[in-house]
């Protein structure tokens, strides 16, 4: 990997038939994904993610069942993800991001019960986020940002009780945050930021033990910050910046600064006349402008 290898991917590895890894991460292959890979049956892992690979990613990868682990991410693939993937019953790891994917996302992807990283973020997937997914009982990492997506955020979701990793944000997604997701136990980062979320912080936040950043700046919430999150003792980076929260920055969060907090913003500018004031925030935001300052810019 990273050799700055230019040119096709070669198709003669598919001479190999024993090969399990074909491991072509970051260089610099063109063209299209070769499909006769897809007929290796003891290929396992197959990573060509950082690379220049264009078209649509070939069908006949959707019948090479002994697959592990998949990742095409950050290149130029088009087209949609066929709802074939649900085929890959073998698939630990699913990563897409960083291409140019259209369409609705498959939720037939729930049919892969050992699927438990998947990157899907930074593409055209457009539609709602499917409740399937919620099926995935070995789900640890869920990326889904930076895409289209619409509609509210599946209750569902908050059946994935590996959950560590899961970021929706820079969508368009409404309604609230599910009540579900307070009952993840190992979360230790949560991203809901940049979408249209309504309603309020719950105080069950204090039971996320485990978290470390939780962003959820630059949506329509409202109601207090809720002073359970001085619960928090392993969070290190929190954004409540840009909403229609209403008081102050419960102070009991200060208690960690300056460590291990190292970021906190919220709407404390303008100085006098801010909607959350805050004692110990890193930078202060002002709710008209959306713009941010760090405490040393508006000394």
């Amino acid at each position: 990997m990273g050799q700055n290898i230019t040119g096709n991917i070669p198709t003669e590895l598919a001479s190999f038939p024993f090969l399990q890894s074909i491991a072509l991460a970051y260089n610099e292959f063109t063209g299209t994904m070769p499909s006769i890979f897809a007929s290796m049956r003891h290929l396992l892992n197959i990573e060509v993610h950082g690379n220049n690979l264009n078209g649509t990613f070939p069908e006949e990868y959707y019948q090479a069942f002994s697959l592990q682990n998949l990742n095409i991410g950050d290149n130029q693939f088009t087209g949609t993800l066929s709802t074939e993937i649900g085929l890959l019953t073998n698939l630990k790891g699913l990563q897409t991001y960083e291409n140019l994917f259209t369409g609705t996302f498959p939720s037939e992807i729930s049919q892969l019960e050992f699927l438990s990283f998947s990157r899907n973020s930074d593409n055209i997937f457009s539609g709602t986020i499917p409740a399937q997914l919620g099926e995935l009982s070995m789900m640890q990492e869920l990326w889904m940002h930076a895409n289209q997506f619409t509609g509210t955020i599946p209750t569902d979701l908050g059946l994935m009780n590996d959950m560590m990793d899961m970021r929706l944000h820079y969508n368009k997604l409404i309604g609230t945050i599910p009540s579900e997701f307070y009952e993840f136990g190992f979360l230790f980062r949560l991203d809901l930021f940049s979408n249209h979320l309504t309603g309020s912080l719950q105080t069950e936040i204090g039971e996320f033990q485990k978290m470390e950043q939780l962003r959820v700046s630059r949506n329509e919430l409202t109601g207090t910050i809720p002073t359970e999150i001085a619960n928090l003792l392993k969070i290190k980076l929190a954004w409540f910046h840009s909403n229609k929260f209403v008081g102050s920055m419960p102070s009991g969060i200060c208690l960690f600064a300056p460590e291990p907090l190292q970021f906190l913003q919220t709407d404390c500018f303008p100085e006098g006349n801010a909607p959350n004031p805050c004692e110990c925030c890193t930078a202060c935001c002002n709710r008209d402008t959306e713009i941010c300052l760090t405490i040393d810019d508006n000394a």
